[in-house]
């Protein structure tokens, strides 16, 4: 993967799903919140539709950050007004401790971003 730093030009969010404790003291979920802004570098990689009940849409997403070791599996991306949703745990690219790559998806049902 070559990548430099002038290749992260888009303005990311990596947010998490907030849990707390009700008055009873069962987990509920809370508001996102906000892990991290980051720039990166986002390219869509492959698509799919799937006929059926339902049509589904599906954009698969690559985005490229520098080297973190605090994004966990269940985190989203925010960007341009998109939400992707990791599909494989971040990986350090080329094993260099300089990139982190995430793949996520974007899934669209009915032509509606869900």
């Amino acid at each position: 993967m070559r990548t430099t730093m002038d290749d992260l030009t888009e303005r990311i969010s990596i947010v998490y799903h907030a849990r707390t404790r009700d008055s009873c003291g069962n987990i509920v979920d809370g508001e996102d919140e906000v892990r991290c802004m980051v720039w990166a570098k986002v390219y869509p990689y492959g698509a799919r539709i799937q006929e059926g009940v339902e049509r589904m849409n599906q954009v698969d997403y690559r985005v490229v950050v520098r080297y973190r070791t605090d994004i966990l599996p269940d985190d989203e991306v925010l960007w341009r007004g998109k939400r992707l949703r990791m599909i494989k745990p971040a990986y350090d690219a080329e094993s260099a401790r300089t990139w982190t790559v995430l793949e996520c998806q974007e899934v669209l049902a009915d032509g509606a971003a869900t």
